[in-house]
């Protein structure tokens, strides 16, 4: 997944999120996709991260 797509989908859970805060409520599929592309970009992050950090512990050992 792209940079510009890991964005974006963190802006669709960011867009419940302050849809929620402000009283609005978006129909229940939207926010449910919304807050699954939010989901899977945290995912992936994490994923990025971790391989990182195996990449960095073998370059040291």
């Amino acid at each position: 997944m792209s940079t510009h797509a890991l964005c974006g989908n963190l802006g669709f859970a960011n867009r419940v999120a302050m849809d929620f805060a402000d009283k609005r409520v978006l129909p229940r599929e939207m926010a449910r996709e919304y807050l699954q592309a939010g989901a899977r970009a945290i995912m992936q992050m994490w994923r990025d991260l971790e391989q990182a950090e195996r990449a960095e512990r073998k370059s040291i050992a």
